[in-house]
C-alpha cells in the first residue's frame, strides 16, 4: 500500500462525496429559482467524471504491480458464483415486476410513488432521450462504483480490519456518498450497497454486483420515468417545487 493509495481513497470516499452533496445542493436551488437544466448533459458529465475516476484507479492499481483479480476482475465458476447468479436473476426479476406494477398503478399510488422521489425527482429522465442517456449513466456507475466501492475499498480496508469488516464500512460509506438524494434514502441506500458487498463476498468477483448495480439504476430511472410521464400527460398533479 502506498501514500497513493490513500490519497485516492481519501478523494473517492470522503471529497468526492462531499463535492457532489453541495454541487446537488447548488443545482436543486437554480432548478427552484425557475432555470432549466439541460439532463442529458448532466448525465453525460456524470459518466465522464466517472470513467476518470475509474481511469485513475485502475492506473493506481496496474502501477503498483497488482492483479485484477485482486481487484474484484476475477471469474471462478463454482457453486458460490451460481448461487450469486440465482440471486442475481430474482433481484432483477423483482425489480422489473416493480416496474410493470408502476405501468398498472392508478391514480392515488402514483401520486405517493412520485412523492417519494423526493430531490433526486430533478435529474430524473423525461423523456427517450434522456432515458437512453441515463440507461449509459446507470451502466457506467454499475461498473465504475463497484470497482471504486467495492474491488479497491474494501480491499483497501481489508489492510486494516477483516474482510467482513470492509465491506461493512464500504456499505455504510456508500449510503453517505447518495447523502444528496436525502438523508431519509441512505438507510435504504446502505442496504443496497450491503447487498453489493455481500454478492462480492459470496462470488469473490465484481461481474455479479456490476450488472445488479446496473440493472438496479436502468430498472429504478424506468419506474420514475413512468411515474413522471403519467404525471406530465394530466394523469397525475405534477409535483409544486423541488425539495431544497
Amino acid at each position: 500500500m502506498t501514500f497513493v493509495d490513500h490519497l485516492f481513497i481519501l478523494i473517492i470516499a470522503v471529497m468526492h462525496p462531499i463535492a457532489g452533496y453541495f454541487s446537488y445542493n447548488r443545482l436543486l436551488r437554480r432548478i427552484e429559482a425557475g432555470e432549466k437544466i439541460a439532463r442529458a448533459s448532466l448525465y453525460n458529465m456524470t459518466i465522464v467524471g466517472h470513467w476518470t475516476l475509474f481511469a485513475m484507479a485502475l492506473s493506481i492499481w496496474l502501477t503498483a504491480g497488482r492483479s485484477l483479480t485482486a481487484l474484484g476482475f476475477g471469474l471462478q465458476v463454482d457453486a458460490r458464483f451460481l448461487t450469486g447468479v440465482l440471486l442475481t436473476i430474482v433481484a432483477i426479476i423483482a425489480l422489473a415486476l416493480q416496474v410493470r406494477k408502476v405501468t398498472l398503478a392508478e391514480t392515488e399510488e402514483l401520486g405517493k410513488l412520485r412523492r417519494q422521489l423526493g430531490r433526486v425527482e430533478a435529474i430524473l429522465p423525461r423523456n427517450g432521450n434522456e432515458l437512453g442517456r441515463f440507461y449509459g449513466l446507470s451502466l457506467t456507475a454499475g461498473i465504475v462504483e463497484e470497482v471504486l466501492w467495492r474491488g479497491f475499498l474494501i480491499w483497501y480496508l481489508g489492510q486494516f480490519v477483516p474482510v467482513w469488516a470492509a465491506a461493512a464500512i464500504s456499505a455504510v460509506g456508500f449510503g453517505i456518498a447518495h447523502a444528496y438524494q436525502g438523508a431519509a434514502n441512505v438507510p435504504r441506500i446502505i442496504v443496497v450497497g450491503a447487498l453489493f458487498a455481500g454478492l462480492y463476498l459470496l462470488t469473490g468477483s465484481l461481474w455479479l454486483p456490476m450488472l445488479l448495480h446496473a440493472a438496479v439504476d436502468m430498472l429504478q430511472g424506468r419506474a420514475a420515468y413512468e411515474i413522471i410521464q403519467r404525471a406530465d400527460t394530466g394523469y397525475l398533479p405534477p409535483v409544486d417545487s423541488v425539495e431544497a
